[in-house]
């Protein structure tokens, strides 16, 4: 009696592993905090293996790649209409970044509508700061991006879940956390970092 409770207790803790193994991310809805800890592992692991199939490094020569986008030449309607709340001006679509509790804007991003393969990060004076490379079927999603300091430094890796949900990663595929909303979650489903750009 006791090596058949130990084999079900064995096959039991088996069969949870295969199923969790068997998530898949198009399914995946908000419930991070719910989840056990196979399962979020499962998930990490599965975004992790899209994301990081080949290692992401150093992009040579990106400050010449991108000569052309290395200054907004109209910084100040752009950063006037991300300012105003624009979603869309001038052919591209943007959007601001704030200082907790400022009303100013540090920063702004601009994609063009007619190639979405790509966002440009911008400072106040309308000098380049990070590109964002986008792959997947985007705006649909699931869709991933990587960013990239003009250095051509990747800085971090997400995937975009749903516009609620994204998981964060480091550019050595090491995991930082799931954004729900305004919230970042760490594994633990502690909140490590919130935003007001959501």
């Amino acid at each position: 009696m006791k090596k058949f409770l130990l084999f079900m207790l064995v096959y039991s803790q088996l069969a949870v592993f295969a199923n969790y193994n068997d998530i898949y991310i198009l399914d995946i809805k908000y419930d991070w905090i719910n989840k056990s800890m196979v399962e979020k592992e499962a998930i990490i692991s599965e975004i992790k293996d899209i994301i990081f199939d080949k290692p992401i490094e150093k992009q040579e020569d990106f400050k010449s790649r991108f000569k052309d986008k290395l200054k907004d030449k109209n910084h100040l309607e752009n950063y006037y209409a991300a300012s105003a709340g624009y979603k869309e001006f001038k052919g591209n679509n943007i959007s601001a970044f704030y200082y907790k509790r400022m009303k100013n804007i540090y920063m702004y991003a601009l994609q063009d509508k007619k190639d979405v393969s790509k966002a440009y990060y911008y400072d106040t004076l309308g000098n380049l700061r990070y590109v964002d490379f986008i792959y997947g079927a985007y705006p649909d999603y699931p869709y991933y991006s990587i960013q990239y300091k003009i250095s051509g430094k990747p800085v971090s890796a997400i995937y975009f879940v749903s516009e609620d949900c994204q998981y964060l990663f480091k550019p050595d595929g090491e995991f930082e956390g799931v954004w729900y909303k305004h919230n970042l979650y760490n594994k633990e489903s502690k909140i490590i970092l919130k935003r007001t750009t959501y």
